[in-house]
């Protein structure tokens, strides 16, 4: 068969597999809304807001507390303010406290000039949230006593970046990186399934062309609506969620061998488990386990010691590993290593193809037409 046969066989399946999914919409549901769910509901729950809300109670009312109070205002992180101040009535504060909507509530009482107290009071002591809302008052009662002169010893926060960038954030480049891989392996798994499903197997089988122009053509129009799929989480978290796209093209042309072997990856899930009923939870809960447990919502560092093991053979943890630093513009390139590995997965998942619809030329064909 000639190299233009070939060719015009791929473009053919592509063609014919971007028109049912057309038609087939229900196919597109969780490539299209699954990353944007996962992006809104981390986001919503755990990327919150960076300034946190406190209660703040000047019962002194002295020039001395008056410069806490503005103190206390005017930290901020590289991000937001550390705190916004929603209460100023000890009754009300106290049980807003007391029922979890308020960080902590913070006293300046009346015999703050001759003691330099505070007192305070949080819903819970033992979180991590709690112990990182009393740092930030730490932080904010060290900068009044240096700016009275009554601090001996000072400590300077030096970062490992320039700048910092929200949670929110985070999980937006994480979701975009999700929907590319998610969307790739779905749908390339669900079309490879549409044949069986539909008793039209047989035909591509039967086909003078060689049989995996047709894995091609899947491969191709998985891509295509992995890219487009990702758009809207794309566009989510650059207008809600305070991502800024930095080299965003140059991570799109990374992806793409990975593209290619998330797409050979559905295959052969398609080829061996067969039936959309199966094939479709079993992809989504291995990218939503993967999103979690290797490094789309939080480094691979701050991980627990057994998700930090499982993500050291978990391939797929490398993508959220080398790309999300690409993604916030903490890195300029990937390494050269890192450029051959990406490359190299997707010619394995091009020449994996053929022997995948070898396989399926091979097994039995059941249920007629």
């Amino acid at each position: 068969m000639g190299f233009k046969a070939w060719y015009y066989a791929v473009l053919a399946i592509y063609k014919r597999n971007l028109k049912l999914l057309r038609r087939q919409k229900q196919l597109l549901v969780a490539p299209f809304l699954l990353p944007i769910v996962v992006l809104i509901l981390v986001s919503t729950i755990m990327g919150g807001s960076d300034d946190w809300a406190i209660g703040l109670m000047d019962k002194s009312d002295t020039d001395s507390s008056h410069a806490l109070v503005d103190s206390l205002g005017d930290i901020h992180s590289k991000i937001a303010p550390y705190f916004t101040v929603v209460e100023t009535d000890p009754v009300k504060a106290e049980s807003a406290v007391r029922e979890g909507r308020l960080q902590m509530a913070i006293t300046i009482p009346e015999d703050f000039d001759d003691t330099n107290k505070v007192y305070t009071e949080t819903y819970n002591i033992n979180t991590d949230m709690m112990k990182n809302v009393k740092l930030r008052l730490e932080h904010g009662l060290l900068k009044e006593m240096d700016d009275r002169g009554d601090l001996k010893m000072k400590t300077k926060l030096q970062t490992e970046k320039p700048y910092a960038i929200p949670r929110s954030a985070y999980f937006a480049g994480s979701a975009i990186l999700l929907s590319l891989m998610l969307s790739a392996t779905i749908v390339a798994a669900n079309l490879f399934s549409f044949d069986r499903e539909n008793r039209t197997r047989k035909e591509i089988l039967l086909t003078p062309v060689n049989l995996h122009a047709a894995g091609y053509g899947i491969m191709l129009a998985s891509g295509t609506v992995a890219i487009l799929a990702s758009i809207p989480t794309l566009l989510l978290g650059v207008f809600a969620f305070k991502l800024e796209l930095n080299h965003v093209i140059q991570v799109y042309a990374v992806m793409i061998p990975v593209i290619v072997m998330c797409a050979t990856l559905g295959m052969i899930i398609a080829h061996y488990l067969k039936h959309f009923h199966v094939i479709q939870p079993i992809i989504i809960i291995t990218f939503i386990g993967t999103f979690f447990a290797t490094g789309g919502f939080a480094e691979i560092s701050m991980l627990p010691p057994i998700a930090r093991g499982f993500s050291d053979f978990w391939l797929f943890s490398y993508v959220f590993e080398w790309l999300n630093p690409l993604i916030h513009g903490f890195n300029t390139h990937l390494r050269v290593l890192q450029y051959g590995l990406l490359i190299l997965a997707g010619i394995i998942g091009v020449f994996i193809i053929p022997f995948i619809y070898n396989r399926e030329q091979r097994s039995n064909i059941s249920g007629g037409q």
